[in-house]
């Protein structure tokens, strides 16, 4: 019974919702307005709860706001892995395992990007065909940027920069990856902590190098994307 009320009820619903396309007269045709294209307000915010603002809720634990990349074949002891999936040691002598994973680590990766009124429309893109004389035509997607509309870079950046090392070779059991590494400086030794008498260095985490973009990118102009055939000399 209840099947049957629900199906009555959908029955009802989609009857009320249905429509029809109207046709349009010329007076009425005079009074639409449309738009060729879109214009695109977008931001990305990494680990910001505001432009600029550092979000130390989400971070409050930093190792959860980093960036990690492992190359192909980098192990501490240089061991490597051939295409066939045999592992060698670092003088070619075949082995059972590697060594530990090495990491290029990000740490405190923070920034927001703001792109303000970029304009995406369709667009004609005429050049000169090969013979030097007549006129080619290819559709083209148009981006056009203007100057009083800048791009918004806010605290786009790193803290450190540095190369972290797996705990465990050939990523085995008990293994803490290289990326989740807690060191940091400070004044005096303890557990994770790598001593130092810069004062600025104090209670950072560890790394050779940071870096942190704040400004304004103001471009004018417009950017066409077409496809590319053998008709264009040039491809």
């Amino acid at each position: 019974m209840k099947k049957s009320i629900l199906f009555s009820s959908l029955l009802v619903l989609f009857t009320s919702a249905h429509a029809e396309l109207q046709s349009l007269n010329n007076q009425q045709l005079q009074q639409v307005e449309g738009q060729a294209g879109a214009t695109i307000n977008w931001t990305l915010s990494l680990n910001q709860t505001s432009p600029g603002v550092f979000d130390t809720t989400t971070c409050s634990d930093l190792r959860f706001c980093r960036f990690a990349v492992s190359s192909n074949n980098r192990y501490d002891d240089g061991s490597y892995v051939s295409n066939d999936g045999t592992i060698h040691k670092k003088n070619g002598d075949v082995t059972t395992a590697t060594g530990r994973k090495q990491w290029l680590v990000f740490k405190g990766l923070q920034g927001t990007i703001q792109i303000q009124n970029m304009d995406i429309s369709g667009d004609d893109l005429k050049y000169t065909a090969d013979n030097g004389t007549d006129e080619k035509i290819k559709a083209a997607l148009k981006v056009s940027f203007k100057k009083e509309y800048p791009i918004l870079i806010r605290n786009l950046g790193f803290d450190a920069l540095s190369i972290e090392t797996d705990t465990v070779a050939n990523e085995g059991a008990g293994n803490v990856s290289g990326y989740f590494n807690a060191d940091k400086y400070g004044a005096t030794a303890g557990p994770d902590i790598k001593v130092t008498t810069s004062v600025y260095d104090q209670g950072k985490e560890t790394g050779f190098t940071g870096i942190t973009m704040n400004g304004n990118l103001a471009l004018q102009g417009n950017l066409k994307v077409f496809s590319c055939d053998a008709s264009m000399k040039r491809c």
